[in-house]
């Protein structure tokens, strides 16, 4: 028995052009959309910031439009921290929640500081203060590791270590912040 290797009848490839041109699906350059999804979402979230940490974002606007992605990254990450610094304040005994989960993990350290107003967080790690969140209560595991990898993100940036992060790199960070964090949408505390 031989085999027919001629292939599909010639009508049958021009059925399926017809096909084709009837129903075709627009191809999109993906490539300029996430960065441009980022820059929307964080020119957003600089418009709606409160004043404690609107020019951060402000900067970073300015830096990641100027393709300046290790410099947007460090004024996100500013604006974060400086967002849930606020959480904590703003929240009813939200200072005491912190101090008593600081106390119950590094209470017995010799590098121990107490949390008695917004202003001792500065003497806490960035790292003490993501971990003494999630043990208070105001964000769950997942913002915790979320924060986690953005800290060493922010860290390859924030030192002379010769990093450059990338468009793609950066639009992670910025998108995973703006949209979990500084939205609150995982913050337990409002």
């Amino acid at each position: 028995m031989a085999s027919n290797r001629a292939g599909p009848p010639l009508s049958w490839l021009a059925g399926l052009r017809d096909f084709q041109e009837a129903y075709a699906i627009p191809v999109e350059d993906t490539s300029t959309q996430a960065p441009a999804a980022a820059l929307s979402s964080l020119r957003e979230a600089a418009n709606n910031a409160p004043p404690e940490y609107a020019d951060y974002l402000a900067e970073a606007v300015e830096c990641y439009e100027r393709q300046l992605y290790r410099a947007a990254i460090l004024m996100v990450w500013a604006a974060t921290i400086e967002h849930m610094y606020g959480v904590v304040a703003s929240h009813r005994g939200g200072v005491g929640k912190i101090q008593a989960a600081n106390f119950a993990r590094y209470g017995q350290h010799g590098k121990y500081r107490e949390v008695k107003k917004k202003n001792d967080l500065l003497y806490l790690s960035e790292d003490q203060f993501i971990q003494l969140s999630e043990d208070a209560g105001m964000i769950n595991r997942n913002a915790r590791r979320t924060l986690a990898e953005s800290l060493t993100l922010r860290n390859l940036c924030g030192h002379p270590t010769q990093y450059r992060p990338g468009r793609e790199q950066a639009v992670i960070f910025v998108e995973s912040l703006v949209n979990n964090i500084l939205s609150g949408s995982w913050l337990q505390w409002r």
